[in-house]
């Protein structure tokens, strides 16, 4: 794939309003398979259970009052019940979820969070979803759902989050890097747009973000070239895309960021 990154910055999103609206599960758990189009915007809603959404394939993106989620296929998030979430999925992908009863909210949490899913957690996912939706609940259905939620209940937390902003000074930069994550102005050239010096504008990423402007951008990046390298994206198009001066310093930037290269990462 070579499209420029500009081109897809300017594209349209179809926004679409959810098409889940039953008013109850009726069981303690229930499956929902959907595939999601290119540039596909699920506009903000809520329900009163709870949500596991995962990716079979793709990467979608899931923004909260809290910040803005991004999931891999090795992840998972769990979204509590009455909490108003909308998604974005810019390449397309096969999404499974999983509506959970709000009865186990005390065990899985009253905040978003993200979660790394491994073989096992992944093949219940999918049998779940492999099941009709008008399935009977009999004893091996609530013992695999009891196990199921064991399992959600011990499985490692993810950093693939992004907190928004916090104050008015930093929300023209922000807007504009998640538009255009290659952009490379400084923080100086930013200051100057926003008026206010290099070290307030560091101040306020670290109170807002706990890292500073260049630690959050490259997470910025980062989770950006996660899409892409998702998306089939070369790791030279990537680079050239996102700003970075070669594929070199594009490695050693996501290295920084997942402890992998870009190579490894999609091996795994």
């Amino acid at each position: 794939m070579t499209d420029n990154l500009s081109n897809q910055t300017n594209s349209s999103w179809v926004s679409v309003k959810t098409r889940f609206n039953l008013k109850a599960l009726g069981k303690p758990i229930y499956p929902r398979a959907t595939e999601m189009p290119p540039w596909q915007h699920v506009q903000t809603h809520s329900h009163t259970w709870g949500q596991l959404a995962y990716t079979s394939d793709g990467v979608l993106g899931v923004h909260t009052p809290a910040g803005k989620f991004v999931i891999p296929p090795d992840q998972a998030l769990w979204i509590p019940p009455n909490l108003p979430h909308e998604t974005f999925c810019r390449y397309g992908g096969h999404f499974r979820s999983v509506y959970i009863d709000e009865k186990y909210v005390k065990v899985l949490g009253n905040e978003a969070k993200l979660l790394h899913v491994n073989e096992l957690l992944k093949a219940m996912i999918l049998e779940v979803c492999n099941w009709p939706p008008n399935y009977q609940p009999d004893d091996k259905k609530l013992r695999f759902t009891q196990v199921f939620i064991d399992q959600l209940e011990c499985a490692q937390t993810s950093s693939f989050f992004m907190p928004t902003a916090q104050d008015d000074r930093l929300l023209p930069i922000i807007s504009e890097l998640h538009a255009n994550p290659g952009c490379n102005k400084t923080l100086e050239q930013w200051g100057e747009l926003v008026g206010a010096s290099t070290r307030t504008l560091n101040r306020l990423f670290h109170k807002s973000f706990a890292m500073n402007f260049s630690q959050w951008k490259q997470k910025l990046r980062g989770l950006r070239a996660v899409e892409m390298i998702e998306a089939g994206y070369t790791q030279q198009t990537i680079a050239e895309q996102l700003g970075f001066e070669s594929s070199s310093a594009f490695n050693t930037a996501f290295k920084k960021v997942f402890n992998c290269t870009p190579g490894q990462y999609l091996k795994r």
